[in-house]
């Protein structure tokens, strides 16, 4: 069996058994050596990527170094199982055009809130969503990437936060310049949860672009921002985050994507 294959495979255990017998010291350490032997298992294959290699490394961190809260390690399982799928993807298509497909974003956002409601409510958050008036609901784009920042966003919210309202709000425009049209899916995401210091925010802000510098900032780590910044940058999008102490915080994603 393939190592991506085998790796996937062992993870999709993981979750089922974190599902079934939830978080304890036992569980947390079977997890933890599951993924320190795929670590050691890829690192020694010439097949598989470095980049692939240093997100098993991430996400450990966040499985590992936090307060081990169920939604960390949902989080982070999932993400490990969206790397792997990215990775076989990119074996067998070597043009990162063949990875677009047309999808539905009204579905698209109802899937990631679903995967999440049930953590949501636990903790007294009410999720909801509004599209824009008469927007197009089919597009061509990267909907597993779209996908995965979706989910990382609102699993940061739940981490975060409890007791308080998430508005996901869905527009599609297009900007218009000398050269070309652009034509545009945002999200945002808007809390009204704990929010950030402005110290914290400015902090989040410089260091988002380098990985090195996150691993020194737990509260990068944990929220999955740099996750989320790094694949909104594959899809030559842009991030923006607002956010107050004890009143809100906003992110916004502005992403390219193709009319069907």
């Amino acid at each position: 069996m393939p190592i991506e294959d085998e790796g996937q495979n062992k993870i999709n255990k993981l979750t089922e058994k974190l599902s079934t017998e939830g978080i304890n010291s036992t569980t947390i350490k079977q997890i933890d050596t599951e993924m320190q032997k795929l670590y050691f298992q890829l690192e020694e294959s010439e097949q598989v990527s470095i980049k692939l290699i240093d997100w098993i490394q991430y996400f450990r961190l966040i499985v590992n170094n936090y307060d081990r809260k169920k939604v960390n390690i949902i989080a982070s399982l999932n993400g490990m199982i969206f790397l792997f799928r990215q990775y076989i993807a990119s074996t067998n298509v070597r043009h990162e055009n063949l990875c677009l497909k047309k999808f539905s974003i009204q579905k698209l956002v109802k899937n990631a809130v679903r995967r999440l409601e049930d953590i949501a409510k636990e903790k007294d958050i009410k999720i909801n969503y509004n599209f824009q008036y008469k927007m197009k609901d089919i597009v061509i784009g990267n909907s597993d990437h779209l996908q995965a920042i979706l989910s990382q966003l609102i699993g940061s919210v739940i981490r975060f936060n409890h007791s308080c309202q998430v508005i996901i709000t869905v527009h599609l425009f297009t900007i218009k310049n000398y050269i070309k049209s652009d034509n545009i899916l945002q999200f945002r995401i808007h809390d009204t949860g704990s929010g950030i210091s402005k110290e914290k925010l400015g902090n989040i802000k410089a260091k988002l672009a380098d990985f090195e510098l996150v691993r020194d900032y737990p509260l990068m780590l944990e929220s999955g921002l740099w996750f989320v910044n790094y694949l909104i940058n594959q899809l030559n999008g842009e991030m923006e985050i607002e956010s107050e102490k004890d009143k809100f915080t906003t992110i916004t994603c502005n992403i390219p994507v193709q009319l069907f």
